[in-house]
């Protein structure tokens, strides 16, 4: 409960942000269509059938070593939020935070 209130209580993104973000957007786009990142559709729906509940919010990013992942945020029927890091090129759970 005290993530879903730390992230509801975040501040929206700036403007310098949101174009950051959307350039990170275009990358991964690009990068599933060139075969290299799995799609953002499968992840999620291999998150559903392990994991009932809804799809919040999706960011792309990299680990420290360089390694794309997915932060996926996910609320459960209990309405627990949970945020999965996944593997982009592999679509594989690296971690899971909360539920």
């Amino acid at each position: 409960m005290l993530l879903a209130a730390v992230l509801a209580a975040a501040p929206l993104p700036s403007a310098a942000q949101q174009g950051s973000r959307r350039s990170e957007q275009d990358q991964a786009r690009d990068a599933v269509r060139d075969g290299r990142l799995a799609p953002l559709s499968q992840v999620l729906s291999a998150l559903s059938a392990r994991t009932p509940g809804e799809h919040l919010d999706t960011r792309f990013s990299e680990t420290t070593d360089g390694r794309p992942v997915y932060i996926v945020t996910w609320r459960t029927p209990d309405n627990q939020v949970v945020i999965f890091i996944v593997d982009a090129r592999t679509g594989r759970i690296l971690q899971q935070r909360g539920g």
